[in-house]
């Protein structure tokens, strides 16, 4: 029997609200690990075969030194990012499918936010508008919290096209993926066996954790990104859709990939005048 949505008073039909997610905290955890894996795996299969380029190129295998300052690996390490975002957007997929009869949309909670000139949609622009709060945050907190220069700076000042790609992998996949990962497949997974604010917590220190070696030193950018991981798994369980945090997460992603293209090197200029 098909349930149908009563209309509002203003006669549009309201969205229902996420039916329960279909996998569970099993289920969850798993899709964690494959994400994890296959971020790695991606990165041992890009520095393998340009491994075997460069033995084919120059008839000897590199120096560490040769690996540690090469160009062409580091663009294609971070260009096997997408292979991997992928990869583990198909599982997400696959499992959501196969656990969830009403679809990925309502699993998810895609289609909360519509029509956007409803109140929904008012939140969903608070979410956008909210992305450069967390950034001011990130940089008053450098006046008070140690920081220091990061592999991920490191990176950056390798060069132009770096920047870009670095850029391009935040800016296009990264949100999603992460989104769908954290606060739609964990997150309904574990709140299953654990619990809302328990589960709240949880999901929030995961994905803090997984940024932690990039971000390692730079403690006042681990500090905003704690908070922010806190506020878009808050988002998740008041709403009860991944929508409102992939609003944020590319917003706050996209203003810092616009940085990185256009400003950096006017950033890095500043942060070394800074006593």
């Amino acid at each position: 029997m098909t349930r149908h949505t009563p209309p509002m008073a203003d006669g549009r039909v309201a969205s229902p609200p996420p039916l329960r997610v279909g996998w569970n905290a099993s289920a969850a955890l798993v899709a964690w690990l494959v994400s994890v894996s296959c971020l790695f795996l991606a990165s041992l299969g890009a520095q393998l075969g340009w491994l075997t380029w460069y033995y084919w190129k120059q008839g000897m295998m590199p120096t560490q030194a040769d690996m540690v300052g090469s160009h062409s690996l580091t663009l294609t390490l971070i260009l096997s990012t997408f292979v991997a975002h992928a990869v583990i957007l198909g599982w997400c997929v696959r499992l959501i499918r196969r656990t969830s009869p009403q679809g990925m949309l309502r699993a998810l909670g895609f289609d909360w936010g519509f029509p956007l000139w409803s109140r929904k949609g008012g939140l969903l622009a608070a979410c956008v508008l909210a992305a450069p709060g967390f950034l001011a945050l990130g940089a008053w907190l450098e006046r008070y919290v140690p920081n220091s220069k990061t592999d991920l700076d490191r990176v950056l000042a390798m060069g132009p096209s770096i920047r870009i790609a670095i850029a391009l992998v935040a800016a296009l996949s990264a949100p999603l993926v992460e989104e769908i990962v954290y606060r739609g497949i964990v997150f309904g997974g574990l709140r299953t066996r654990l619990g809302t604010g328990v589960t709240v917590a949880v999901v929030s220190v995961l994905f803090l954790v997984v940024h932690v070696p990039q971000y390692w030193g730079a403690w006042a950018g681990l500090t905003m990104l704690g908070l922010l991981s806190l506020a878009l798994t808050l988002l998740r369980a008041a709403t009860g859709s991944v929508l409102p945090a992939v609003a944020l997460h590319y917003a706050f992603n996209g203003i810092q990939a616009v940085a990185i293209i256009f400003f950096w090197e006017h950033l890095e200029a500043s942060q070394s005048t800074t006593p």
